[in-house]
C-alpha cells in the first residue's frame, strides 16, 4: 500500500501561551523537549490519570504530548532539514506542538491503514492521540504540527475501553 499524505493545512489559531521552545539537534535534544513537553503539561495542572477510568498512562496529556513530541522532533531529524525547531503551546483546546524543519521539499506522509507498512507508523500513533494534525508551508520551512487535547480522543477511548473491558 502507498503512503498517505498528511492533510496539509495551517496549525489552529487562538493559543495564547508560548510554553517553551526547543531547537533539536540530535535525539539527546529530541529526548530533553520530550521530557520538558511532559514537565510542562504536568505542571499546568494535570492530575495524571483522571483523564480516563482505566488509569492508562496514555490517558494522562502529559504522556500523549511527550509522545507526540518525541515522535515529531525525530521525524524532523530523520526525514527533515537542519535547523530543526519544535515548540509547546498551550490554548482553549488544548496543547500545540508544532516541529519545523528546512526541507521543504518533503511533504510528510503516514502509511495509510496498512500496520505492516515499513516507515510512518509514529504519524498513525500521534493520528490516534491528538485532535487534528497537519503540515504547511511558512517563511521557507516546513511545519508538521498536532493538537493534543487534555482528555484523549474518543477513538483512542474505545481502545482504552476495549483494553480493559
Amino acid at each position: 500500500m502507498s503512503a498517505a499524505t498528511l492533510a496539509e493545512g495551517r496549525p489552529p489559531i487562538g493559543f495564547w501561551a508560548q510554553r517553551l521552545d526547543w531547537v533539536i539537534d540530535s535525539v539527546e535534544g529530541s529526548v530533553r523537549a520530550r521530557d520538558e513537553a511532559r514537565n510542562a503539561v504536568a505542571a499546568a495542572g494535570e492530575s495524571h490519570n483522571a483523564a480516563h477510568p482505566s488509569g492508562h498512562v496514555f490517558s494522562a496529556a502529559s504522556e500523549r504530548v511527550a509522545m507526540t513530541m518525541g515522535e515529531l522532533t525525530i521525524n524532523g531529524l530523520r526525514h527533515g532539514r537542519s535547523p530543526v525547531s519544535a515548540s509547546l503551546s498551550r490554548g482553549s483546546r488544548g496543547w500545540l506542538l508544532v516541529v519545523s524543519d528546512a526541507a521543504v521539499d518533503r511533504i510528510p506522509a503516514s502509511p495509510g491503514p496498512d500496520v505492516n507498512a515499513v516507515g510512518g507508523l509514529g504519524l498513525r500513533l500521534i493520528s490516534s492521540m491528538a485532535l487534528e494534525m497537519g503540515w504547511c508551508l511558512e517563511r521557507g520551512r516546513k511545519l508538521v504540527w498536532a493538537l493534543v487535547a487534555d482528555a484523549p480522543p474518543q477513538r483512542m477511548i474505545a481502545v482504552l475501553d476495549q483494553a480493559i473491558g
